[in-house]
């Protein structure tokens, strides 16, 4: 399948990935309020950091080395399940050590709300694997659709389950519910449909471990820069600011849509190229393209925050979430930045240098968690949102950065739109036009 088919297939798939998680969103905003949608944003937050760590990285390792050879697939499912099933044994200790002393960030989450969350913990990394196994055979209709079953499940068993009890906890258990059905149906696919008999190959995971623990790394620090602040937020200020916050961040972060769906594609295809040259060449122009639409998308939501967002806000999520509009408008420079860094960091990623992502990383964490520190207690969420902005811009900087000195390209190279992509844009609309 070609590059522009695989992005445009990804990129409506995620808007309406997108569509489903606004659903989601406005039902636990309208039935929980601020204060239990608050303390749903502190559990899903623990959920995203628990998967992280306990993920070693397999999600990535499968797309590296499936690209590399195809052969290693009975393996790889082997290795997976084997390293998902070893996940679990630090979430135990974790459990005892919350219940028994209570960590301040977690105050408002209780024990039984954290047991959801370490249940679903190694589940969701299995089914994560398993998708990614699927882009890794460069199988993005594949890709695409369990995403899409994915999510549609969870909204339905949401309904299902958070208007039979509405509670976090309820909805919570609609996603752990999800995800194993999920599970069977990828299980089906791969075990039984395409008949792979998952296999170890102790050497693979070695290599596996070593990749996904690099890239893991990165992963696991640059999800404290636009995840941490949900912590901090909950302990500095009161539950229900966490969930006004969580509508910013989840209206904000739209705007990846468009790089996202470029940069989920750009990693299989470069870790299996062969002319690296060309690639970059590729990238820069692709970028170029994502980085202005949108900076013109970011720019539009500045002008019309007022006159639409505001009311928008108030009118769908309900009049006690209306504070988050200046919390979007804040967050908007950084997450506009920050979309390039989508596909440069998935581009270093499929050349091997993974530790320059680590390192981006680690520079945008520790302004997260400096500015966090120092502009939540006075600015509230205004101020999480201004240090997630400088957050993002830091990681965008020190990524392109790098980026320049591997492929010795200049940035306006990789920034500043050109004369030959508006040639490029003009002709693909009209010949997506003729066919329609």
């Amino acid at each position: 399948m070609g590059f522009t088919k695989s992005v445009t297939i990804t990129f409506f798939s995620n808007t309406f990935l997108f569509f489903l998680s606004i659903i989601s969103t406005t039902i636990l905003a309208r039935l929980l309020g601020p204060e239990g949608k608050g303390v749903y944003d502190v559990a899903s937050n623990l959920l995203t950091f628990a998967t992280l760590f306990l993920g070693f990285g397999l999600a990535s390792s499968n797309i590296y080395f499936l690209g590399k050879n195809r052969e290693h697939l009975e393996e790889i499912i082997g290795n997976n399940i084997l390293l998902t099933c070893l996940g679990i044994i630090p979430l135990i200790p974790f459990y005892f050590l919350n219940a028994h002393y209570q960590f301040q960030f977690l105050r408002s989450v209780t024990n039984i709300q954290i047991l959801i969350v370490l249940l679903t913990v190694p589940f969701i990394n299995y089914k994560s694997a398993m998708i990614n196994v699927m882009l890794g055979l460069q199988n993005v209709v594949e890709y695409n659709r369990l995403n899409i079953i994915d999510k549609v499940l969870n909204v339905i068993l949401l309904v299902i389950f958070i208007f039979t009890l509405v509670s976090p906890s309820s909805a919570l258990l609609a996603t752990l519910v999800g995800t194993i059905l999920l599970i069977i149906w990828i299980d089906y696919i791969l075990l039984i449909r395409v008949k792979k008999l998952p296999r170890l190959n102790f050497s693979l995971m070695r290599k596996m471990l070593g990749y996904g623990f690099k890239a893991q790394l990165g992963n696991i620090v640059q999800k404290l820069n636009y995840r941490l602040d949900i912590f901090i937020v909950s302990y500095f200020l009161p539950i229900g600011q966490v969930g006004i916050y969580g509508i910013a961040v989840v209206m904000a972060e739209t705007l990846w849509g468009i790089s996202g769906s470029i940069a989920t594609i750009v990693f299989p295809i470069i870790s299996s190229a062969q002319d690296k040259k060309e690639m970059h060449i590729f990238t820069n122009q692709v970028t170029r393209i994502s980085f202005t639409l949108i900076v013109c998308c970011s720019l539009i939501l500045v002008l019309l925050n007022r006159s639409l967002i505001t009311p928008f806000i108030e009118l769908w999520f309900g009049s006690g979430f209306t504070t988050a509009a200046v919390a979007l408008v804040l967050l908007l420079p950084g997450v506009s930045i920050f979309s390039i860094s989508n596909i440069l960091a998935n581009y270093l990623a499929g050349v091997g240098l993974v530790v320059k992502n680590i390192y981006s990383s680690i520079v945008s964490a520790i302004i997260t968690v400096a500015f966090d520190i120092i502009l939540i207690p006075r600015f509230g969420i205004n101020g999480a949102a201004i240090a997630s902005s400088l957050s993002y811009i830091a990681f965008t900087l020190a990524t392109l950065i790098f980026y320049i000195k591997y492929t010795h390209c200049r940035w306006q190279d990789v920034l500043l739109l050109k004369r030959t992509d508006l040639v490029l844009i003009k002709t693909a609309l009209s010949q997506r036009f003729k066919k329609t």
